[in-house]
């Protein structure tokens, strides 16, 4: 399904004349960059120990 996703929505790298307006993308990049309810090192996620490290550099994890 990916291949036919990217074949589909791929004309913006080969049409020079289609302009993209970001509002088509703004849901999509809403929901996958949002910070967290908990907030960035409190999400439980994978990369939560980076967050922790940055916000309390001498706490230990």
């Amino acid at each position: 399904m990916t291949a036919r996703l990217v074949t589909i929505n791929d004309i913006y790298s080969f049409d020079r004349h289609v302009k993209v307006e970001f509002g088509e993308f703004e849901d999509i990049v809403g929901r996958h960059f949002r910070q967290p309810r908990e907030g960035l090192g409190f999400d439980g996620s994978p990369v939560a120990h980076m967050w922790r490290t940055m916000i309390w550099p001498n706490n230990f994890l």
